[in-house]
């Protein structure tokens, strides 16, 4: 029995905190959301132009609040410093968006540190998608 409750805790210890969950909404953006210990992502692609010029962003809340101000996110590979305003990141900030998403697309192991506070998750796998930034 203690067996089986060891290898039944491994088990849930093993599994990602996290996945980038998918959605496309009415006018065709692709919505990926990844959540963990005090900390929500979801990224929003435009791949077919729903908006002119089309848009993409990232949202992050820590702790529930939006980021706003500096950051540093790190996947095993790859680390990115940048800033958000009001808890988003967006496309048009060009070699700041492609430095965020080739962090997120590195790996799916993520660190995120900002206000004095680090933040871990596991998205399960790197985010699918460039998101733009390879425009």
């Amino acid at each position: 029995m203690k067996h089986m409750a060891l290898a039944a805790a491994f088990c849930v210890v093993a599994v990602p905190a996290s996945a980038w969950d998918e959605e496309t909404d009415f006018r065709g953006l692709h919505i990926y959301t990844a959540s963990g210990d005090g900390i929500s992502a979801t990224a929003v692609c435009d791949p077919d132009g729903a908006f002119i010029p089309p848009t993409n962003h990232l949202s992050v809340t820590l702790d529930g609040e939006p980021l706003d101000g500096e950051y540093l996110i790190k996947s095993p590979t790859q680390a990115h410093q940048g800033k958000m305003v009001s808890g988003s990141a967006v496309s048009r900030d060009g070699e700041d968006w492609k430095g965020l998403v080739g962090v997120l697309r590195s790996g799916s192991q993520i660190e995120l540190t900002a206000n004095g506070k680090t933040f871990r998750f596991d998205t399960g796998s790197p985010l699918p998608v460039s998101c733009g930034a390879d425009a």
